[in-house]
């Protein structure tokens, strides 16, 4: 039997072009999956927990045991303030290794001149703080609360004017937290403050406890 010629060649021209057609369609689905992907790890690199033009974090100094500090108590004399215990030291460096698995590799850090907030800043693991007066616990001077608070929201102003790529996290005392945003703080407890253009916070939400 002989074959028809006409068919033969339609046959194998149709069968050309379905295998056309299948590795166009495995080319697009590999083209599709390589996107995807490189666009979900470019979403995940840009979800940081903050925008740190507008935000920035408060933090009460982790776990020191007592209430207050020493009659007695002097500020270049750390063994006579109210210190971290072990508790409170661990609770601040793990703080650091959360904000870190945040995404936040580098942050500026302002600090008390206590020395369980210094011990905190530095523990957190991001350089030394930067020490600021008005970051300072006024528990035994609450006449100093306005003052102070105007004048942190003064620097906080300052700072967020400059328009900064670099996150800033500010640790202070259970005071100092109550009397700029209102809320309570527990030891090592994060605050998340989205800011004013006047320098006060608009916003507060407790991040890490």
């Amino acid at each position: 039997m002989r074959l028809n010629p006409t068919l033969s060649t339609k046959q194998s021209e149709a069968r050309r072009k379905l295998a056309k057609a299948l590795l166009g369609l495995a080319t697009a689905s590999l083209c599709h999956r390589a996107v995807s992907s490189t666009g979900g790890a470019a979403g995940r690199a840009e979800n940081l927990l903050f925008d740190p033009r507008h935000e920035f974090l408060m933090m009460r100094h982790a776990d020191a045991p007592g209430y207050g500090d020493p009659e007695t108590m002097r500020l270049d004399d750390c063994a006579s303030q109210r210190n971290l215990g072990d508790r409170g030291r661990q609770q601040a460096i793990d703080t650091g290794h959360w904000l870190r698995q945040q995404r936040l590799k580098d942050l500026r850090v302002w600090s008390s001149p206590w020395c369980r907030c210094k011990d905190t800043a530095r523990l957190l693991g991001f350089g030394e703080p930067i020490i600021k007066d008005f970051l300072g616990s006024f528990f035994r001077d609450p006449v100093r609360s306005a003052t102070q608070t105007v004048t942190l929201s003064a620097a906080l102003k300052s700072w967020f004017d400059e328009e900064p790529s670099l996150a800033l996290i500010v640790v202070t005392h259970q005071v100092n937290m109550s009397a700029y945003t209102g809320r309570s703080a527990s030891s090592g407890e994060i605050f998340r403050i989205r800011i004013s253009s006047n320098g006060q916070a608009k916003s507060v939400e407790s991040m890490k406890t």
